[in-house]
């Protein structure tokens, strides 16, 4: 990535605003595009950005944030960044995944501020999105924070807007749901910095809970202890990202389709099958698996399309 020469420091704050952007993924692209597009597009008297610069860390396959500024032309830096050659009036922080240090946060007239898809301080942490919909959540929304150094998601909160789940949302879904929201609120923010930053709350104490990083651990099932809707919001949670899994005779199974919750087995056994035992459904070639709360008769259980398909080791 190229650098860029040094500017002039400007001492009146106000906008538009020298901005360097934090980034990486299909969250953090609705924020920059925002910002790209008042700093070319907006007529003078309503432009928020003057320059903007990107920060990035390397990365064996493009991300979305560096395919769009390479597309656009937007110079920036290497993380992690040694020494800034630029005078910037704010950071703005989207999906990063690094802890940023003091120096850097030290290094902007208005600190850093970080788009985060959560009320916080409900889920802080790496997987915010996917714990919603693990959760069941109904409501969430996006959060715009000042950075504090060596933590995360912990610092004073410039606004917050709350956002209805829909229902049976995937985590895709819900993504750009919140990213295009926080992307109108950086604006907002931005048309009124310094009061924004001089009138910054902090965060509550109560409701604190972690949203921590997603592993393979959270795609299995438990038959036994997770019902019908507990499995509904794994799958919608992560079937995007990965695929559930199940233990069967030994062997880990990995689940593709999910039928929805809504759907009624057309199957009839002698006996209730034992959770996590799969009946096969030959009229449809589904495959059906009890888990907790499944009554005899089998009309509350848990379905999966084509098993000869979904059903591989």
């Amino acid at each position: 990535m190229r650098h860029f020469p040094p500017t002039a420091v400007r001492s009146n704050l106000k906008p538009p605003w020298r901005v360097l952007f934090f980034g990486t993924d299909e969250f953090s692209l609705p924020t920059l595009q925002a910002l790209n597009e008042n700093r070319m597009f907006a007529p003078n008297e309503s432009k928020l950005v003057e320059t903007l610069h990107i920060a990035h860390p390397w990365m064996k396959k493009a991300s979305p944030v560096m395919k769009y500024a390479t597309l656009n032309d937007l110079n920036g830096y290497n993380w992690p960044i040694k020494r800034l050659d630029s005078e910037y009036d704010i950071g703005v922080l989207a999906s990063f995944g690094h802890l940023i240090p003091s120096r850097l946060v030290n290094a902007f007239n208005y600190g850093i501020i970080n788009v985060h898809p959560s009320l916080l301080p409900r889920w802080r942490g790496a997987a915010p999105l996917h714990h919603t919909l693990l959760n069941g959540d109904s409501v969430t929304g996006i959060s715009i924070m000042s950075i504090q150094p060596k933590v995360f998601d912990c610092g004073p909160l410039l606004a917050q807007r709350t956002v209805e789940v829909p229902p049976r949302c995937s985590q895709e879904l819900l993504r750009d749901i919140l990213a295009h929201k926080g992307s109108k609120m950086i604006l907002e923010i931005f048309s009124d910095l310094s009061q924004s930053i001089a009138a910054a709350k902090e965060q509550s104490n109560e409701g604190v809970c972690y949203a921590h990083k997603i592993t393979q651990s959270n795609s299995f099932i438990d038959w036994k202890n997770q019902t019908v809707r507990d499995i509904d919001c794994q799958y919608r949670a992560l079937h995007q990202t990965t695929e559930l899994r199940t233990d069967w005779q030994g062997t880990t199974i990995r689940l593709l389709d999910m039928l929805d919750i809504r759907h009624k087995p057309d199957i009839r056994t002698d006996v209730t099958p034992a959770p996590g035992l799969p009946v096969y459904n030959k009229a449809d070639g589904s495959l059906w698996v009890r888990c907790k709360g499944s009554r005899a008769g089998v009309e509350i259980q848990e379905a999966w399309k084509n098993p000869g398909i979904c059903f591989y080791p």
